[in-house]
């Protein structure tokens, strides 16, 4: 055989590094902590809060406004017969009252309005936590299909190079037509696979921009998908329930039904109006002062009901929390044996799987030499270490997706480049 063919057969069976694709500096980068950062300048979803924040703080202040006095005028005996007819028997009365609000009203409002607000901040920060998991999932999703394109593009270079050499001796007579057919339909297979995978990474890059106000598409997403930390333990993990955001909101819902009870309490309880003034009698042209008091008799508790609703609503949020404690902890357990199990598989593929494949290359590329094989089956064994590798970066995408998703369980960062 030809040396120079044997030479270009052994090049083409080289696999190429994906770093050694890009030979420029890739133009409009889009990094994960700018993908962040965008997030949260221009999610309209987080530009809402500070609005419901600014309705809150003014209910607050409305909360904590006290009743305001009453001044009232009246007059008697006019306009009637004998010693009271026209204004000359006229008593004149004005007086000015004050409604007592009684057991704290007005302390438990502001408590209720305060604990609104708290819950509020904390639902704002389970939101932002729940949008920055989310734009980092959809970044690791076109990390993973820009990936796949550049593997797809090192296989379609080798397969098209192939070609070139197999129609070279295809018409040296050296090889049947039927195997320059084969090697066409190869091509083509590639070239579908690439148009698939063109159409995924678009609609996950644009699903990413939804997250934003303004349309940023970028040419090249910059991350390494094999770089992962190690995770913690299941034990650590089931520890942060107690810091997880779902928790954390249930618990101050907790302390605003709990505010809302002492509110309903005091609410149920009378008030009494107390008042004083001036009366003057133009028929005797005598002046005298006025008291007056005034309650409500209790004859039964008016908001009997809403506290008993109250009392309702503490005890299923009590219910709530004990069932959320248990399903986070089991979804915690499942996300941790898949996460090992995924990481078992990564590891068989790169310190096992793509090596073996590496090493067929090389005996296919030997016993091709000797004429043992044909090009065909030497590139089925490439083929084969263009598949491992393509389960590899799945497989890591795949692991930080568990990650993610156990980020956003408990509220605590465990990937690095995710920590901004």
């Amino acid at each position: 055989m030809n040396k120079k063919l044997l030479m270009l057969v052994a090049l083409l069976c080289a696999l190429p590094t994906l770093s050694a694709l890009a030979k420029s500096e890739p133009q409009n980068v889009l990094t994960l902590k700018q993908a962040l950062k965008n997030t949260e300048q221009q999610n309209l979803q987080l530009k809402r809060y500070p609005y419901h924040q600014k309705i809150l703080t003014a209910l607050k202040s409305q909360a904590a406004l006290s009743p305001n006095p009453e001044l009232s005028f009246e007059a008697e005996n006019f306009l009637g017969t004998h010693g009271s007819h026209a204004f000359s028997g006229a008593q004149y009365t004005l007086a000015l009252s004050q409604l007592i609000e009684l057991g704290d009203k007005r302390q438990n409002r502001i408590n209720y309005a305060t604990a609104n607000i708290k819950a509020q901040t904390i639902e704002y920060k389970n939101t932002r936590l729940a949008l920055l998991a989310t734009t980092a999932e959809r970044y690791y999703q076109v990390l993973k299909f820009q990936a796949l394109i550049a593997l797809n593009s090192e296989r379609k270079n080798t397969v098209k190079q192939a070609l070139n050499a197999i129609e070279k001796r295809a018409k040296a007579g050296a090889v049947s037509s039927a195997d320059v057919t084969r090697m066409r339909y190869a091509l083509s297979q590639v070239d579908l696979n690439t148009a698939m995978l063109q159409s995924e990474f678009e609609r996950s890059r644009l699903a990413l921009n939804e997250l934003w106000q303004e349309v940023k598409v970028s040419d090249y997403y910059a991350g390494d998908l094999s770089q992962i930390a190690a995770i913690k333990s299941e034990a650590a993990l089931l520890d942060m329930i107690n810091t997880a955001p779902e928790f954390a909101l249930l618990q101050q819902q907790y302390m605003q039904k709990t505010a809302n009870l002492a509110l309903q309490r005091s609410s149920g309880q009378s008030d009494l109006t107390l008042g004083g003034g001036v009366r003057y009698n133009q028929q005797t042209d005598a002046s005298s002062f006025v008291f007056s008091f005034s309650m409500p008799l209790q004859l039964s508790n008016a908001n009997g009901g809403n506290i008993e609703a109250a009392h309702h609503q503490l005890a299923l949020l009590n219910e709530q929390q004990g069932q959320l404690r248990i399903q986070l902890r089991k979804q915690i357990r499942t996300l941790y044996a898949y996460y090992q199990g995924k990481a078992a598989q990564a590891q068989l593929l790169t310190l096992q799987v793509i090596p073996q494949a590496q090493t067929l290359i090389k005996q296919s590329l030997k016993s091709y030499q000797q004429g043992q094989i044909s090009v065909l089956q030497l590139l089925d064994a490439q083929q084969a270490l263009f598949d491992s590798k393509r389960a590899l970066i799945t497989t890591h995408s795949e692991l930080y997706q568990v990650l993610l998703t156990l980020e956003r369980l408990t509220g605590q960062p465990l990937i690095e480049t995710h920590q901004s």
